[in-house]
């Protein structure tokens, strides 16, 4: 994750479609994530550099187990068609990125409308 100390709000969709849709079609603030209902231990979390450049995200999941949050992957869905950032969805749903060799702890922030107010990254 590029950005340790962000503070992320979070935004709840219905289906990876729906999220395909705003990731491939919407340039976000870099202090949004994402998640995906029905799947609360995976969150998408902005981590671009800045709302001009490509829209890069962290890929973080949950681990109940140890109690972390993990960075499990890091997808630029700036270079995406909505297609491939389905694909990508999906695979993360079914697991696929769970256990890549790289996978780290990583400390997140996440903030409720109120409380994260606004930021210097909001629009």
């Amino acid at each position: 994750m590029l950005h340790a100390h962000r503070r992320w709000t979070v935004s709840e969709l219905e289906t990876a479609e729906e999220l395909a849709e705003q990731l491939t079609s919407m340039i976000w603030c870099c202090c949004q994530g994402f998640r995906i209902r029905g799947h609360p231990g995976y969150l998408w979390l902005n981590d671009s550099t800045s709302p001009d450049g490509a829209q890069e995200y962290a890929v973080c999941r949950f681990d109940p187990i140890s109690g972390d949050m993990l960075q499990i992957e890091s997808i630029t869905f700036g270079w995406c068609d909505f297609d491939k950032a389905l694909r990508y969805l999906r695979e993360t749903l079914a697991g696929r990125d769970d256990h890549h060799e790289w996978v780290h702890v990583v400390e997140v922030q996440i903030d409720s409308p109120v409380e994260h107010g606004r930021c210097r990254h909001c629009a």
